[in-house]
């Protein structure tokens, strides 16, 4: 899963309604390759996302491309390229994709509901939610906390060892099988190496760790609070982590490197680390969410808890702010053949996502739509 970047470390159509089907040729690797897309190339903002599309497909990695920019509260769907190689279906704002490490943003909203609730005070120490003793989860005495597993200053580790250490470990599919037991057996075998709360050190254990002690607070799965909270409210029907009932048409099959389908990835009993998988149209209705803060969880995840206005920490959101001091609200993600970006400016009532079902870097690709949105 992706490290977001933390620098405190951070055409024509018939009647108008029916868009022609558009090809736009690529250069890649010096070969041109045609890349189906829906931009109807009509609005300054369609040429603005198509330019910074083609230079994102230059990358012979790329196969297929989302993207949906809110700008003043409405929502503009972009979509490119194929939902699997060589299968010739466009993807569009329906088809879902794996986010990854995006899923950690839901559950900052989900801690914040269960301090709202009073399940659990972000100054405690851990250890008060966990079953058993754990001394090694202090340096000097000082615990970590609930809020520092979730702004990433804990110590504890990216990683534990037991994860690939396992018999049954498959690179291409590495959380697969691993249990809450493991979990809890990687953390009795850590070791803190400095005072918890200082230092910004990213870390999928700590926030795997944050979604048990979730389930353990309310007594129900991490994917029924994230329903109840979030999903059900904010009408995101096509957000999940089970998508074996769906036909496979719609799916953003994930690729390696080589431009292979690759295994999406199981997190089963670690889900709130980066189990979600979800679409466009749902992630426009989180942005909107969490852009009118109108929900007092939603406002409380966003509550600095590490770092500064410019490049912070909230509850598993990055704080940072633009060249001309808008707020930026961020979180990405990215699996063994996939990549998400969100980003959500609450000033602006804008944001964008991106999800793609490769490897390629888009990078360059966030920077540019964020600099059309922040103009």
């Amino acid at each position: 899963m992706r490290t977001p970047t933390l620098r405190i470390s951070k055409h024509f159509s018939f009647i108008l309604l029916v868009p022609v089907f558009c090809m736009i040729s690529l250069i890649c690797s010096g070969q041109t390759r045609p890349v189906s897309s829906d931009n109807p190339l009509r609005s300054r903002l369609d040429s603005l996302v198509d330019k910074s599309v083609q230079r994102y497909f230059q990358d012979k990695k790329a196969v297929g491309l989302s993207i949906a920019l809110v700008q003043r509260g409405k929502p503009h769907f972009y979509n490119y390229g194929e939902t699997r190689a060589g299968n010739g279906q466009r993807p569009d704002k329906t088809t879902i994709y794996e986010i990854g490490s995006m899923t950690k943003s839901f559950t900052g909203i989900i801690l914040a509901q269960a301090i709202l609730d009073k399940k659990i005070a972000p100054e405690d120490d851990i250890r008060k939610y966990l079953k058993g003793t754990f001394p090694n989860l202090s340096y000097k005495g000082t615990p970590i906390r609930i809020k520092d597993l979730a702004n990433h200053t804990s110590r504890i580790t990216r990683i534990f060892p037991n994860m690939w250490e396992r018999p049954t470990y498959d690179s291409l599919n590495p959380l697969s099988n691993y249990s809450r037991a493991l979990l809890y057996e990687g953390l009795h075998q850590m070791k803190m190496d400095t005072l918890p709360g200082k230092i910004y050190s990213y870390s999928n254990m700590a926030v795997a760790l944050l979604g048990t002690i979730l389930e353990d607070a309310y007594g129900k799965d991490y994917f029924s609070l994230l329903t109840k909270n979030i999903l059900k409210p904010y009408q995101m029907r096509d957000t999940r982590i089970d998508i074996a009932s769906l036909p496979a048409d719609r799916v953003a099959w994930p690729h390696g490197a080589q431009r292979q389908v690759v295994p999406l990835w199981d997190l089963g009993e670690v889900p709130a680390m980066g189990a979600l998988r979800s679409t466009t149209a749902d992630l426009v209705n989180y942005i909107n969410a969490n852009n009118a803060e109108t929900n007092p969880a939603i406002k409380l995840s966003h509550q600095r808890t590490f770092g500064t206005e410019q490049d912070g920490m909230a509850l598993n959101w990055f704080i940072h702010s633009t060249p001309k001091g808008y707020r930026v609200l961020e979180h990405g993600g990215g699996t063994g053949g996939s990549r998400s970006s969100l980003d959500c400016f609450p000033q602006l009532n804008a944001g964008l996502v991106i999800l793609a079902n490769s490897l390629a870097n888009r990078n360059d690709l966030e920077k540019a739509l964020i600099a059309v949105l922040a103009e």
